[in-house]
């Protein structure tokens, strides 16, 4: 059976640790591979070897990676938005396929056989930068089924979208395999829901890799699906709850299309609610919002001023807001001279006394202070993207997918930190999140967001019972 032949491979940045190390594996085309580990264990670097974007864009190498001849390979990195040039779905996809030199009658047909296989025909026309992170997803997918790649590498493509969503773009992939004989291998975290779709895991583990039998992976499958939970009990805020900032009359659209009809609440002063909805109905604009980056109709105040008659400067200095896309977030080049400018600046004396080294252990990472920011994992640039803005220390710390790409132990860590930095320091947190497991003990409350109504989840308090 042909396979990806890797031998005696070992990669590294300038000066590190090897990221692998001495690694052989050999991987089945034709089939379903799922590549599971703690973060920084080197799975997006092996996907980036595979592809041929390393080392030829950096780090040191040895052993061999070797593709059967002739094999069209597709990427799909975890940040889509980092792969995009042109300013629309078609208009990508149509780019895509012309640099493959596909007959100019063909592309149109190709690019939108391959949006309505990804349910995405109607916003073939709609500007990317307006698109969630799951629709973002879908566009990519459909971009490496345009290519008719014959081999597929996704790094924690689902990590910004609701389970539906999920469901979904694991049949289509199911569906691609089965029909085309396409090799798919995915870089995940979150491994439940996978037993229909793969037969086989590779474990990455202190820079090695190993390939488990069927029956293994399928026991580590299992006991995913097992431990999986989406269950979030909690109460609605009680009258006499501390208010920091209300909408009144709030609504926001898209494209002329609403994506939250006129409503009214409260965000309650250093507590944690959480912010649920489908991907693409409009929480991340939410988030943009507050942040005064997109408008809104109605009116937004914090502590009874519209935030629109707020100096920026001043504002800015009280509310915060962490990106989707991590690198939208980073203002330098290397881990250290980003959490030294953050230490600098920031307002949160839990963590402004402490070292890059000490921070960097406190979210489970070794010290990577000389790494450059770009070449880090997924989630490693997530922890460090959470800890510079925790570090900030703003009244009000809004947060979108803040847990995307973690693995399990990561995630926990990051969960003590908020934790232990809310005992000392008291903020505001306002979570976009489709990921639910172990939020149980962080979140306060549980905003949703259906149907295009923002309404709070769970029982009544005592105190509004009345």
């Amino acid at each position: 059976m042909e396979s990806i032949a890797i031998q005696h491979l070992t990669f590294s940045y300038k000066g590190d640790q090897p990221i692998l190390n001495d690694v052989s594996l050999e991987l089945p085309l034709h089939t379903s591979i799922i590549f599971s580990g703690p973060v920084g264990s080197g799975k997006t670097t092996l996907l980036k070897l595979i592809a041929g974007l390393l080392p030829k864009y950096g780090g040191n190498c040895s052993g061999k990676v070797i593709i059967p001849h002739g094999q069209r390979i597709g990427m799909l990195f975890q940040d889509p938005a980092m792969q995009f040039t042109m300013d629309t779905p078609q208009h990508e996809l149509e780019f895509t396929l012309e640099n493959l030199q596909i007959p100019h009658e063909e592309i149109n047909k190709q690019a939108r056989d391959a949006l309505a296989f990804v349910g995405l025909e109607k916003l073939s026309q709609q500007k990317l930068t307006t698109l969630s992170g799951g629709q973002l997803q879908r566009v990519a997918l459909a971009i490496t089924i345009a290519m008719k790649a014959e081999i597929i590498l996704l790094d924690e493509p689902f990590s910004s979208i609701d389970e539906a969503n999920r469901l979904f773009l694991l049949q289509k992939l199911t569906q691609l395999q089965n029909e085309n004989g396409t090799t798919i291998i995915i870089s995940e975290h979150d491994l439940h829901n996978y037993q229909n779709f793969s037969q086989l895991v590779v474990q990455f583990h202190d820079s090695k890799a190993t390939l488990l039998s069927p029956q293994n992976s399928l026991t580590l499958l299992e006991n995913a699906n097992h431990q999986h939970s989406s269950k979030l009990i909690t109460k609605i805020p009680p009258l006499t709850a501390n208010i920091v900032m209300k909408l009144k009359d709030y609504a926001i659209s898209r494209n002329q299309t609403s994506l939250i009809k006129p409503t009214s609440l409260n965000i309650i002063q250093n507590k944690v609610t959480l912010l649920t909805g489908a991907s693409g109905a409009g929480k991340s604009t939410l988030l943009k919002s507050i942040a005064k980056l997109t408008p809104y109709q109605g009116e937004i105040t914090y502590k009874d001023q519209n935030i629109q008659k707020i100096f920026p400067g001043k504002y800015y200095s009280k509310v915060g807001l962490i990106f989707q896309e991590t690198n939208q977030q980073f203002l330098n080049v290397t881990v250290g001279e980003e959490l030294m400018l953050s230490i600098k600046n920031g307002h949160n004396p839990f963590l402004t006394s402490k070292t890059a080294k000490e921070l960097l252990a406190m979210v489970g990472l070794p010290d990577i202070s000389q790494r450059i920011i770009y070449s880090l994992s997924g989630g490693q640039r997530k922890l460090i993207q959470n800890l510079v803005m925790l570090i900030m220390g703003q009244e009000i710390l809004l947060m979108d997918e803040p847990f995307a790409g973690l693995d399990h132990k990561s995630l926990q860590k990051l969960l003590t930190l908020i934790e232990q930095s809310k005992q000392h320091f008291p903020q505001t947190l306002l979570i976009v999140s489709h990921q639910l497991d172990h939020l149980a003990s962080v979140v306060d409350y549980h905003l949703s967001l259906t149907n295009q109504q923002l309404s709070y989840q769970g029982g009544p308090q005592n105190e509004s019972q009345h």
